[in-house]
């Protein structure tokens, strides 16, 4: 009846038959006009409200940017932080209210209180300490990782020491940066991390090492002019900007200046060994004017030296290479393909006589060492037997930059004999197009005695200046610059016709 219950006694009578006894009946509370029972809240919500938000008990206030947060020890003592505070020989241990300072201006008060909060509400953050909250948002970062957060992201994570963003972050822009058309994001990056990426031996270069040293220029044109507002390809029309500088100094170049010495070290990163051995790409390098010729004529020599080491026969290739001096030494290059099906192309530049030939088939990636088979216009070196270390990377990415495929060789060497074909990676189901494609080889022995070179990095010192009248020079060019036609570049990759 109603909200009423019931209780219905039974008793067995004769014969074993059931028969009804009594029924007790208790009416509702309503009925009854008996008071209201109170919902009790959880437990949780209780300490939340109760502790949290209106600070009852407190025996410890904490206070930053203008706030005070009446807290407890036994709470926020989940917290390694102030674990280690008020249980070890510090002043803070023993005093009521402790001041905290905040450096990071990304941090306002809103985020303070979650933290805090989280502390006493496991329902409203689910962690008992700010260090897992700290690694489950780095695991949020890295699941979604962009051209728009990256820089963010990377930023943040060497603020607060954490590797394994940082990590992600960069080997991102190793495989996204130089195939995006995103000038925001060439912005955002620093000096050191620039320097980082365009040394690195796992950068994923689009076509050959010329386009290494052209997104440096890119980047170094927008770090100057910040408030750029075009795109891609109407930066590619700036380029010129460092050669009008020099319109009425010929001895001017960018590097050689106060302003310009602080980018010297992202320059060095870039493998001018393997630039200087292409007629179009030296043009565009000396048209710059950034890069004085003096210091590029110690990779002219290098390459001299080496170049008459194959020609005479001293040098066949590497016999044995550590991962070091593969990762130092080996020339950079890449392409994507963007839709299934038979190619073959080599990449341009002097390869010390040896014409290798990249194809793939279904089957996957195989190389050939041209020598009488296909016509080719450089020299080709008829020696026996030729080695190379090599490493092949194919990648499939997502709409994001992040990888849905990648499959690598590692590093590894071969013995060619002339016009040999070699089967070196088969590509699996899940591979997808387009398909990046990042590959480094080295063709010659490395030698301590002839090292790689590199452009010279300066020491600062304060009481240094540069010329006055080269100064003065730049300032007043760098004021007048207008618009400006693209650079010279080199042809980077032969068309994908069948071989």
């Amino acid at each position: 009846m109603g909200n009423a219950f019931s209780f219905v006694g039974h008793k067995r009578g004769e014969g074993g038959v059931k028969r009804k006894q009594e029924a007790l009946t208790i009416e509702s509370d309503t009925d009854l006009n008996l008071p209201k029972r109170r919902k009790l809240k959880s437990t949780t919500k209780h300490i939340y409200d109760t502790l949290f938000l209106n600070g009852e008990g407190s025996d410890i206030t904490i206070r930053a940017l203008g706030r005070d947060w009446h807290l407890h020890k036994v709470y926020i003592s989940q917290s390694e932080y102030f674990s280690c505070m008020f249980n070890g020989s510090w002043r803070e241990s023993t005093e009521a209210i402790i001041e905290i300072d905040i450096p990071d201006p990304n941090i306002d008060i809103e985020a303070l209180n979650i933290t805090f909060g989280s502390l006493y509400n496991e329902n409203f953050w689910t962690y008992k300490k700010v260090e897992e909250l700290i690694q489950q948002c780095g695991s949020v970062m890295k699941d979604t990782i962009s051209s728009s957060t990256v820089c963010k992201y990377y930023t943040g994570a060497v603020m607060y020491g954490v590797d394994d963003v940082k990590l992600e972050c960069v080997q991102w822009l190793h495989r996204n940066l130089l195939s995006l058309r995103d000038v925001n994001l060439l912005k955002e990056i620093s000096c050191e991390l620039m320097e980082e990426i365009v040394g690195s031996p796992d950068l994923y270069v689009l076509q050959v090492e010329l386009d290494v040293y052209t997104l440096v220029k890119k980047w170094l044109y927008l770090q100057l002019f910040p408030s750029y507002s075009g795109d891609m390809t109407s930066l590619a029309e700036k380029m010129n900007y460092f050669e009008e500088l020099a319109t009425d100094d010929k001895s001017f170049y960018y590097l050689k200046t106060s302003e310009g010495s602080k980018y010297i070290r992202v320059f060095s990163k870039v493998r001018f060994h393997h630039i200087v051995n292409d007629m179009q790409s030296v043009r565009s390098l000396n048209a710059d004017h950034i890069i004085p010729p003096e210091w590029l004529q110690p990779y002219f020599s290098y390459q001299w030296n080496k170049m008459l080491a194959v020609d005479q026969g001293l040098d066949k290739g590497p016999d044995d290479l550590s991962e070091e001096e593969f990762n130092k030494s080996a020339i950079r290059c890449g392409r994507i393909l963007q839709k299934n099906g038979k190619y073959c192309w080599r990449w341009t530049g002097y390869s010390y006589g040896f014409d290798l030939l990249i194809i793939l088939t279904r089957r996957g990636f195989s190389f050939k060492r041209n020598t009488h088979s296909q016509p080719y216009i450089g020299s080709i070196s008829l020696q026996p037997v030729r080695k190379i270390f090599y490493k092949l990377t194919v990648t499939s990415l997502d709409k994001n930059g992040m990888i849905k495929y990648t499959k690598s060789t590692g590093m590894k060497s071969l013995r060619f004999f002339p016009d040999e074909d070699v089967s070196v990676l088969t590509l699996d189901e899940a591979a997808t197009f387009p398909l990046h494609v990042c590959f480094n080889i080295v063709y010659v022995s490395p030698c301590d005695s002839v090292p790689v070179p590199t452009l010279p990095i300066p020491v600062h010192d304060s009481s240094q200046t540069e010329n006055s009248e080269q100064q003065t020079t730049f300032q007043k060019s760098r004021a007048s610059s207008s618009h400006c036609e693209p650079p010279l570049r080199p042809e980077s990759l032969l068309s994908n016709s069948t071989v």
